[in-house]
């Protein structure tokens, strides 16, 4: 486990404890996760002391291609193990038939991996990026 990080100059010594309600509470659950802090008492540290609070927003409208270009970077994994298994018994094979069939098995491969990569730039080309 890594060494817990603080800083050493300023330790944080003393303790303040308040109560609030299970409303505020969520509320200040809710920003938190919305930040660069990683814990509650760090974003409401950094609240009081006035510090700097990195807001992260999400977009939420790439969620559904994000999720398409899992899936196809699984199934062209998939097709890459594939592809290296028969490589390998293709390398250890002797018999020169038996490697021509191995050969045709990893054409077949990468035919089936053209799919999910057309498919990919299909998905890139059809964003809408914005130049700065």
């Amino acid at each position: 486990m890594s060494e817990r990080k603080y800083n050493k100059e300023e330790p944080l010594t003393e303790l303040i404890s308040i109560r609030v309600s299970t409303q505020l509470y969520n509320k200040l659950e809710q920003q938190r996760m919305q930040s660069n802090c990683r814990s509650l008492g760090e974003f409401t540290r950094n609240i009081l002391s006035e510090k700097e609070v990195i807001w992260i927003h999400r977009d939420s409208s790439m969620d559904g291609i994000a999720a398409e270009l899992a899936g196809i970077k699984n199934e062209i994994k998939a097709i890459g193990t594939n592809i290296n298994q028969v490589t390998r018994y293709f390398n250890g094979s002797t018999l020169s038939n038996q490697k021509i069939f191995e050969a045709l098995k990893i054409l077949d491969d990468y035919k089936k991996a053209a799919g999910p990569c057309e498919k990919v730039v299909n998905i890139i080309s059809g964003l809408k990026w914005s130049p700065k």
